[in-house]
């Protein structure tokens, strides 16, 4: 959640309407901003705003309707926009007074949620539910969104200040004693939902539907008929499309001796038309006289046609010449004195111009819009000069400073080198007067030294000997292989046990007995009898079939037997004595027999596949039985060869003895850990000797420091150092020089209006000396380039109007000199038109002439021939110029109508050889809807199939879902059993205990992301918990120096400050339910840090921009303004009120 901006009217003491908006400059681009302002000036007074905005009441006030509103105001509203995963939204809050007067009683408060993205959309209303939204869509109550967005850095100070037993009461302040219900809460939900989650897996596991094996089997079967009869249906299919397309074979030489006969009788018409076209030629001999006359006519007309279609162009043209020039006012009287040019010099003169009107016209637009923008930048320049002048006006003593600017630097040095001299040389007095008591003193330390490492050494050789026992002569390494081999053998017998335990389940398991009254020789028998009847009866079918096409074909010669003749040869054979030229052959009814066959062999081929089928589930069962004994018959041999191999074989100890195999197991693993006891004194022993070994070097190396030490002090003299004699002699150099510096500085300091800085305050003098400097070095490089700019600005303008006026003059007598070509190259186009068109009627009239002599000729031609009309003259002129065309149609036609009659007979021929072929009596359309039965069948049996194959592929799925189910419910079992005996717990155990277990965990939950903001901000902090019976004990370790532990006291203000603000952001994670916020407060902690410290603690916290975070910080600390750019700024009025300034520095 990031707040973008806040709103607000007569809040506290900033009456009237304020606006800050936090997506925008300065604050959008810094990570860090300052709210300040004097004491009571109402700097929280924007925190209430914003918390107004949101949930209607403020963490400063109970009623905050009565407390924030201003004094002697009616009305007061508070507005925040803010943004969530991507979603803008706007949360408004508004009190009134009644009669809108200030003295009136307040009203109910009215609130309003907005949804802002894109355009404005009401969400609601009522003020309970924009609270309740508001809370849904941060994901945070009130209470945690003021711990939140306001971060208590100065309560983690006093935090990490603590004693260890005062830590935990002192985090329960900060977070409030909510934590215990909401740590109650947590829980109950938490058991609640596994119970719920428990309870919907049991509800999955009761809605599996299972099949039992019976129903498992007997789908197995009806899956395996059904296949069958799909492939029969399919090979049925087969033959009934071989059938069709047959049957459309004959169907289409039927249409193609159907296509020729109407071929023919069309062929045949032509034929006639033809033939009589040249009869009508042959008569016309002379009608070709006419076609030189006729032909002139046509031709005039076309040549008259398209002059009439050109002068209707021309008539248009001249009439849009006309048009323009009487619109440009122009008399023709004026334009008759004009001398003809050439066009095309008339057309490129237009262009150049053309050209140079568009270049002058893009130039005046370009200098146009760079006079507006330098005229533009003239007063804001004007301004920020004046500006600039007004302000080194009022500072010309800072004139000082550029020439002369005082060595404040060089006095700090000489006071903090007077402080050293005087603490070295205290340093050396003190030593010098206490050297003979160190001495005695170290003589001591070096007495007591040799007699502590006498009695480590004697130690030693104690522990040396006790090793030796505990070994018995074996080196650790031995134990250690010794400890592995007995490791090995252990899971050896475990792995013993786990086989035996599956050789018993196997065997519990048993055979198969399903098919065991099948007798596989009586099957094969069966199956062989019924194999040898389906050969017979095919046999019997396959002589059915001959006899069925035998009587087929008799009848289908029946009529041709008629042509037999008696002492005649056959036509086919030459035979002359034919049995059938008495009398016909018997014909018998074997269709029927052979259907009767096929229906015997069909039930006889169904018998041998439900034998097959019994056979093979037979052999499947009893390989199945087959393979189950070679796994128990494994199973033990592997029992057998571990057994072998762990030398355990014995009478009494076999595969079933369970009993025995679980002593040998606890007896084996008791073995290991005896071993394992062992090597843990073997360790020990050698840990404790390391340690004292290392204790003896420690304190040897004791003794040659003190030894050193004792060897100084003994040739230290007893007379007056000589450090001490140079150090004072420095000590009054350096005071001499501070004399003089200060003198100097005095003086310039009050030339200046400032005093002489005390000892350690000389930084904060300086800094603010060299800020006036550079504020005074910089206005006047300022003053100096903006008085050139507004010199080039002003010149620049004056130019550039200059150039306009020149520009608009060149670009008007460019227009004149277009509209005079344009007006000329018009009135020259006009009288072209107009003697075009005056030649185009005398055209028109020699043509017209012309072709009425033409036609007055070939009427008197007409009256001396035979024809009646000349439309009949030309349509015998076409006939004889088509006349080679006509002949040569009427010979092709003759020689395909010849061809017609052997085409026709050859395919008659073609159709009666099919029709023989297809031996049947169904027609193409009783075959179409047999194979449309057929193939519904076998849609039905692949449905079949389908829908057997899915429920046996689901039933497969279910059991593995059903397995995966039973686990689930096992292992939720045990987490609701975990999440009840936790609840029982809490609300059994003491209230004490419960607090304590609870502040522990927001503790550790707290160090984990306090550590998470460490590596953020620097890095180099860690804090940790220490086991402490008091309470919470933390250290600090620094990762800089090698992860060295430090204590809490020993971190400076700065680092204090890092590791508190990283709790307080720790604190506002925990808060905020999981919802990030990235705009953050800190009202407090300022106040005491020096300028080290504080410039510290602003780059911390401008770091964490880096991660989405922007910080306010609330202070009146004058150091604090000074160091951060961006600002809200409260400036208190005359009145008490205040009013609200955002600017950057």
């Amino acid at each position: 959640m990031k707040i973008l901006n806040v709103y607000f009217n007569n809040i506290n003491s900033l009456a009237g309407e304020n606006r800050i908006d936090f997506d925008k400059a300065p604050f959008v681009d810094a990570g860090v901003f300052a709210i300040t302002g004097p004491n009571g000036s109402g700097k929280t007074s924007i925190l209430d705003a914003i918390s107004l905005a949101l949930y209607g009441e403020t963490f400063r006030f109970n009623k905050p309707a009565e407390n924030v509103m201003t004094k002697n105001t009616a009305v007061c509203f508070a507005q925040v926009e803010f943004i969530v995963n991507g979603e803008k939204y706007r949360s408004s809050w508004q009190v009134k007074r009644e009669d809108a007067s200030p003295e009136g009683k307040i009203m109910a408060a009215q609130m309003q949620l907005m949804h802002v993205n894109g355009e404005d959309q009401i969400i609601e209303r009522e003020a309970y539910k924009v609270l309740a939204l508001n809370t849904e869509i941060t994901g945070m109550d009130f209470r945690r969104f003021t711990r939140s967005i306001m971060l208590a850095q100065g309560d983690f100070a006093a935090f990490l200040n603590a004693l260890d037993a005062e830590r935990l009461d002192i985090l329960e302040r900060i977070i409030s004693n909510d934590i215990y219900t909401d740590y109650k809460q947590q829980i109950h939900v938490l058991t609640k939902q596994a119970e719920q989650q428990l309870a919907s897996l049991q509800v999955r596991l009761d809605e599996i539907d299972l099949m039992t094996d019976i129903q498992r089997e007997t789908a197995e079967l009806d899956l395996a008929d059904q296949k069958l009869t799909f492939a029969e249906l399919k090979q049925e299919n087969t033959s009934l499309l071989q059938l069709q397309a047959g049957l459309q074979d004959l169907q289409k030489l039927e249409q193609n001796i159907s296509q020729l006969e109407r071929t023919q009788t069309e062929e045949q018409k032509k034929l006639v038309q033809a033939q009589a076209d040249l009869v009508k030629i042959a008569n016309a001999t002379d009608v070709l006289a006419f076609k030189p006359g006729l032909d002139s006519v046509a031709d005039k007309r076309v040549l008259i046609g398209q002059i009439h279609q050109q002068q209707a162009t021309y008539q248009k043209d001249l009439q849009k010449i006309q048009d323009k020039l009487a619109v440009d006012g122009v008399d023709d009287s004026t334009l008759a004195s004009l001398t003809r040019q050439d066009a095309t010099l008339v057309q490129q003169k237009l262009s150049d111009l053309r050209a140079k009107t568009a270049q002058l016209k893009l130039d005046r637009q370009s200098e146009a819009a760079l006079l507006n923008a330098i005229e533009a930048q003239l007063p804001d320049k004007q301004q920020t000069l004046s500006e600039v002048d007004s302000w080194l006006s009022d500072r010309k003593k800072d004139h000082i400073l550029i020439e002369n600017m005082p060595e404040l630097g060089r006095l700090k040095n000489l006071r903090n080198l007077s402080v050293d001299i005087q603490k070295q040389l205290k340093t050396f007095n003190k030593l010098h007067k206490s050297s003979s008591y160190a001495s005695t003193k170290n003589l001591k330390r070096l007495s007591v030294t040799e007699k502590e490492i006498a009695s480590g050494k004697k130690s030693l050789e104690q522990l040396g000997h006790e090793l030796e026992y505990i070994a018995d002569g074996h080196s650790f390494e031995e134990f250690i292989a010794l400890h592995q081999e007995q490791k090995e053998r252990v899971a050896n017998f475990v792995e013993l046990f786990n086989l035996a335990k599956v050789h018993r389940s196997f065997v519990k398991k048993g055979f198969s007995k399903r098919y065991e009254h099948f007798d596989r020789a009586q099957l094969d028998k069966q199956l062989d009898a019924k194999n040898n009847q389906i050969e017979s009866a095919q046999n019997i079918q396959q002589i059915l079939e001959k006899a069925v096409y035998r009587e087929r074909l008799t009848i289908k010669l029946a009529e041709d037997r008629t042509r037999l003749e008696y002492d005649t040869p056959c036509p086919l054979c030459g035979s002359l004595d034919h049995p059938y030229t008495r009398k016909s052959p018997a014909i018998y009814d074997s269709q029927k027999a052979l259907n009767d066959q096929s229906a015997t062999v069909k039930s006889l081929q169904n018998e041998a596949r439900r034998i097959a089928q019994q056979l093979a589930a037979y052999m499947a069962v009893k390989d199945k039985n087959t393979e189950h004994a070679e796994r128990i018959n494994r199973v033990k041999t592997e029992w057998l060869t571990l057994c072998t191999r762990l030398n355990a074989v014995s009478d009494d100890f076999d595969i079933t003895s369970f009993r025995a195999m679980n002593s040998r197991i606890k007896n084996e693993k008791q073995d290991l850990k005896e071993i394992a006891a062992v090597i843990k004194r073997f360790q020990a022993k050698k840990k404790e000797i390391a340690k004292m070994d290392v204790w003896v070097i420690k304190k040897q190396v004791q003794l040659e420091r003190i030894q050193a030490k004792q060897k100084v002090l003994d040739e230290s003299g007893q007379g007056r150092p000589q450090e001490i004699v140079n150090l004072e002699a420095e000590l009054a150099k350096c005071m001499q020089e501070e004399s003089t510096l200060t003198k100097l500085i005095s003086t310039l300091l009050a030339e200046l209006g400032e005093k002489l800085p005390g000892v350690g305050k000389e930084d904060g003098l300086y800094d603010l000396l060299s800020k006036r400097r550079q504020d005074y070095q910089s206005y006047s490089f300022r003053q100096k380039s903006l008085s050139d700019e507004v010199a080039q600005i002003m010149a620049k303008i004056t130019a550039s109007n200059e150039l306009l006026h020149d520009l608009d003059q060149q670009f008007q007598a460019l227009l004149a000199q277009i509209r005079e070509q344009e007006i000329a190259q018009l009135y020259f186009a006009k009288l072209d038109l107009q003697s075009q068109l005056a030649g185009q009627e005398k055209s028109i009239a020699q043509l017209e002439l012309e072709l009425n002599q033409r036609l007055s000729a070939l009427n008197v031609q007409l009256q001396q021939s035979n024809f009646q009309s000349l439309d009949e003259v030309q349509e015998l002129i076409d006939l004889c110029v088509r006349k080679d065309e006509i002949q040569s149609l009427l010979l092709s036609l003759q020689e395909s109508i010849v061809q017609y009659p052997a085409q026709i007979e050859a395919l008659h021929r073609q159709l009666n050889a099919e029709r023989e072929n297809i031996a049947t009596e169904e027609t193409l359309e009783s075959v179409v809807i047999k194979l449309r039965d057929k193939k519904v069948q076998m849609e039905i049996a692949q449905q079949e199939v389908n829908t057997l194959e899915t429920s046996l592929q689901k039933q497969q799925q279910l059991q593995q879902e059903n397995a995966q189910l039973i686990k689930h419910i096992e292992q939720q079992e045990i987490s609701v059993q975990q999440m009840q005996e936790q609840q029982q717990k809490i609300d059994a155990e003491p209230e004490n205990i419960f607090r304590r277990r609870v502040q522990t965990a927001v503790a550790e939950k707290l160090l984990v992301l306090t550590n998470s903001f460490l590596d953020k901000i620097n890095g180099r902090y860690h804090v940790s918990s220490v086991p402490s019976e008091l309470g919470l004990a933390i250290e600090i370790i620094d990762n800089k120096q090698q992860k060295s532990k430090r204590a809490v006291k020993s971190l400076s203000g700065g680092e204090a400050f890092v590791v508190s603000l990283a709790m307080a952001l720790g604190l506002s994670e925990i808060a905020n339910n999981g919802r990030a916020i990235d705009s953050l407060f800190i009202d407090e902690g300022f106040g005491n840090l020096d300028a080290e410290t504080l410039y510290t603690v602003v780059t911390t916290l401008e770091s964490l921009k880096a991660h989405g975070k922007t910080v306010g910080i609330i202070s009146h600390v004058q150091g604090v303004k000074e160091r951060i750019k961006a600002q809200i700024e409260l400036i208190k009025e005359p009145n008490g009120m205040s009013r609200v300034i955002a600017q950057e520095y």
